[in-house]
């Protein structure tokens, strides 16, 4: 990838994603989307707490339309070191895709040094649930936006786990 085929490489991606996203979920994904940023920053916390964080900054972003973005990503490519593309939030008749960014100036010295020259990566992601037991499992896309929902379904599976430890 280069800065000229960055943004074919991005329109290229979005179809990868929304298939890997219409297989695994139940969802209705629309074809009509738009983007947020979001700089993946370093973190003692894991994915799941993080994306959690992120939420409530991202809820107040407003999507922008691809040719919108791309000047802002643009002037910010040669610093990507990884980039991926998530499905935030998905209805029948929109899709917000979060471009998530690590940025080379966070790595370490000695690495970004030998990585300095290296284009980005460029990854699609489907963040599975915590608690789907099988992974063939169809979920909801949305799942990250129904905290009160979540916080249940977590609660029952410690008590399941814990339940199965009880019983051996």
């Amino acid at each position: 990838m280069t800065l000229e085929t960055f943004e074919n490489e991005i329109r290229d991606a979005i179809p990868r994603l929304f298939q890997m996203a219409r297989t695994l979920t139940r969802n209705r994904i629309s074809d009509n989307y738009t983007f947020i940023l979001t700089e993946i920053k370093d973190s003692s916390e894991n994915f799941h707490e993080q994306r959690k964080q992120n939420k409530l900054v991202n809820d107040e972003k407003v999507p922008l339309s691809l040719s919108e973005l791309m000047p802002t990503v643009k002037k910010l490519y040669y610093n990507f070191y990884d980039i991926n593309l998530h499905i935030y939030k998905a209805t029948r008749n929109a899709t917000i895709i979060d471009f998530r960014y690590y940025p080379k100036s966070s790595l370490d010295e000695d690495f970004r040094l030998k990585v300095v020259n290296n284009p980005p990566m460029l990854h699609c992601k489907v963040v599975h649930p915590p608690w789907l037991s099988d992974k063939k499992e169809r979920f909801d896309i949305n799942w990250e936006h129904y905290e009160g929902l979540n916080k249940l379904r977590l609660l029952l599976l410690k008590l399941k786990l814990r339940t199965r430890i009880w019983l051996k």
